[in-house]
């Protein structure tokens, strides 16, 4: 067995050289082969071990008898030990499995070594297979994830016996793991047995398999990932948008990279990836012929089809409320600042979407007032032409959830100026006249 972990962890890259290991031992055979073997390559593979063990309290006098023995067993090996117990015992595996892993997660180390082997890559994959799987399922236990890694995935639960026999050295047993409570012993104890006897290299067959599909997997996932192109940002952001990309990239692709494309985007904001319902919902999203549409996913998570762009959204954008004109004006719900200041002659400041200079004898003793848009809102143009602002904002595909998030200047329930579209120009102030000078920009953070 030692040859096969060695020759898996160096493939794999699972230690890198100087690493500071921690072994999860429960004092079952696998977890004790583990430790025992890793210690005797730490000098092969340049890394310091050490142990931790975590007592669920679940099984009373048996787990407190784990403990006991991983104790004795570490101190008469000289193996530095750390352990822990939670504070309320579990009510469920789920939640076992949770206090487990955050004791780990709070040792501080280069890597955590959990024991699963062969035969536990084999029931996974079965797992996935009953109940519905995609590629990524397929590939089963990978061998590594952040700090975790997997040393025995190459080796068999008869090889990590035969191991500890072979060196004198005993093992726990967990009696709930005869039970057939759960799915994974049903499979372990009904279904591996008869696999075993028309195939008893299967689970080592699988664990190369298994790697296989993740690296055909990790290739088409980078392949759809090129189909996420950022889309340009809007006029006004909106800043519950996570990510937005193109649309047109993933409307043209190929029915499965497209999937894939829209798992991968899904990934980053879904704490498991999405189940094929929700795939096919951002697919309809796709083709619908509407500039705006939406579908709601698990997680408060919202996909938005908005004209040309696919918006992953999480949340509600905070309340633009009316705000009057003064030197310096914060919107803290749209991270802008509007600046304003006075010019005794107005030489010849351009006018733009964002930069009014504004006529000054028709604001003396008035005060402008910064408010989103209301129904009916019109604004005249350059040209003369009186517009209203749902038309300009269709015209410049501003999506539907920002249009509420524009700055309108108001002066006595006239709009005088709109931010990203321009002043009325009847308050624009001419070339030597005195002038109001506004400047709406980013807010500086």
């Amino acid at each position: 067995m030692r040859a096969e972990v060695l020759s898996w962890c160096r493939r794999e890259s699972l230690l890198a050289p100087g690493a500071q290991v921690v072994c999860a031992v429960s004092g079952g055979a696998d977890s004790m082969a583990m430790l025992c073997c890793l210690r005797e390559l730490a000098a092969e593979l340049s890394v310091y071990v050490r142990a931790a063990h975590f007592n669920h309290r679940l099984r009373g006098a048996e787990s407190d008898g784990d403990e006991a023995f991983v104790r004795a067993f570490c101190a008469a090996e000289g193996i530095e030990l750390v352990c822990g117990a939670p504070e309320k015992p579990a009510r469920s595996e789920e939640e076992a499995r949770k206090q487990r892993y955050a004791f780990l997660d709070s040792i501080p180390c280069d890597a955590i070594a959990v024991a699963h082997t062969a035969e536990d890559n084999l029931e996974t994959l079965l797992q996935h297979l009953l109940r519905g799987s995609g590629l990524r399922g397929l590939g089963g236990i990978p061998p590594r994830r952040g700090r975790y890694v997997r040393p025995l995935l190459a080796v068999s639960h008869a090889q990590a016996r035969e191991y500890l026999r072979a060196r004198g050295t005993g093992w726990r047993e967990d009696a709930t793991n005869a039970e057939d409570s759960c799915q994974r012993n049903r499979l372990r104890h009904g279904v591996l047995p008869l696999l075993a006897a028309e195939t008893p290299e299967l689970p080592l067959r699988v664990t190369e398999l298994t790697a296989l599909v993740r690296a055909d997997d990790a290739l088409l996932d980078r392949e759809a990932e090129r189909l996420l192109l950022p889309a340009p940002e809007p006029l006004f952001s909106d800043p519950c948008v996570l990510r937005r990309v193109r649309l047109a990239p993933l409307r043209e692709a190929p029915e499965p990279l497209q999937r894939r494309a829209l798992r991968c985007l899904l990934r980053e904001a879904l704490p498991q990836d999405a189940a094929l319902v929700h795939i096919r919902a951002l697919q309809a999203l796709l083709e619908n012929p509407a500039p705006a549409a939406r579908a709601d996913l698990p997680g408060r998570l919202t996909v938005r089809r908005s004209y040309d762009a696919l918006e992953l959204v999480r949340g509600t954008p905070p309340v633009f409320r009316p705000v009057p004109l003064a030197q310096t004006v914060h919107f803290p719900a749209l991270g802008l600042r509007a600046v304003c200041t006075l010019a005794e002659k107005n030489e010849k400041i351009q006018n733009t979407p964002f930069t009014f200079a504004l006529k000054y004898d028709k604001m003396i003793g008035r005060i402008p007032v910064f408010r989103p848009r209301k129904t009916g809102d019109m604004l005249t143009l350059p040209d003369g032409r009186c517009v209203t602002l749902k038309k300009l904002f269709l015209d410049r595909r501003l999506p539907q959830p920002v249009r509420d998030r524009v700055p309108v200047l108001e002066l006595d329930g006239q709009v005088i100026a709109v931010a990203g579209f321009g002043a009325d120009p009847r308050w624009t102030a001419r070339d030597g006249e005195q002038a109001v000078i506004l400047r709406i920009e980013k807010e500086e953070m």
